[in-house]
């Protein structure tokens, strides 16, 4: 019988403290990147909570942060606009320099938008999901941040919400695909074989039938009337990120509209017969 390697509390305390310096490291990238924005010559906009109103809350929800990730695990990050030009407007600036100065402070933030923070993960091709993980673990720290991985501009992962610890539990969803890619290149879709990345084909036709099959039998999204056709992907660590993008290209071909990445681990994925 083999035996269970054993953590050291070293390694423990190791993994806890590479956790925490991202998250330090991603404010202060956050704090880098709101500076570069600002207009030659001014100085970040602070104002009473009092001072924001309903127009600048919805000025303010047009920008998101962009972080980029190289191979060797370390994070970049420029504030950007969610379409449009990319330049700000005083209240969108005023709003974000509230958000940057209020998680400094530790206190509350007080416009809508800065209660839902936007992070759009950019990876360079070669880092490896080891790398995209910590970051994106480092960031996800609120049920209320949104995250998504951008491949192309009509194709993104999305990152699910972190489970609100307060909060109900999810239900288990039969209907939950989930694609997995192990160590050795072998791809699976809910545990069923279906070949060795990167050859896709077989797991595009199967995506096909089954969504097909949903089609038929109206099996919709919970909630409207399209075809439910969400796909989770989870990759070994040593994949790369030019790995994910392929994947994610092969599952839109094969009729997915939906893509997102697993992270937290489920016991409620259906079994393909």
């Amino acid at each position: 019988m083999s035996k269970v390697p054993q953590l050291r509390a070293s390694d423990i305390e190791g993994e806890n403290m590479k956790t925490r310096y991202l998250a330090i490291t991603a404010f202060i990238l956050l704090s880098v990147a709101f500076l570069n924005a600002q207009p030659p010559g001014k100085k970040p906009v602070t104002t009473r909570p009092a001072a924001t109103t309903a127009g600048s809350n919805q000025a303010s929800s047009g920008f998101e942060f962009e972080v980029s990730i190289t191979p060797l695990g370390l994070a970049g990050v420029n504030v950007r606009k969610r379409s449009g030009l990319g330049l700000f407007t005083p209240s969108m600036l005023n709003s974000l320099a509230n958000y940057l100065n209020a998680e400094q402070a530790g206190r509350p933030t007080t416009t809508k938008a800065s209660k839902n923070p936007s992070f759009v993960i950019r990876p360079e091709k070669d880092a490896k999901m080891a790398e995209i993980l910590d970051v994106i673990n480092a960031i996800r720290v609120s049920p209320k941040t949104d995250m998504r991985i951008e491949i192309d501009a009509d194709l993104t992962i999305f990152i699910p919400k972190k489970p609100d610890p307060k909060g109900a539990f999810p239900r288990p969803n039969p209907l939950t695909l989930v694609v997995n890619v192990d160590e050795v290149s072998n791809i699976s879709l809910n545990g069923q074989k279906e070949g060795s990345f990167p050859d896709t084909s077989k797991l595009e036709k199967d995506l096909t039938l089954i969504f097909q099959e949903r089609e038929k039998n109206g099996i919709w999204r919970e909630g409207t009337n399209t075809t439910d056709t969400t796909v989770f992907v989870r990759l070994a660590k040593n994949m790369t990120f030019a790995n994910v993008a392929q994947l994610a290209r092969a599952i839109k071909r094969g009729g997915s509209d939906a893509i997102g990445l697993q992270i937290d681990e489920t016991d409620n994925e259906m079994k393909i017969d």
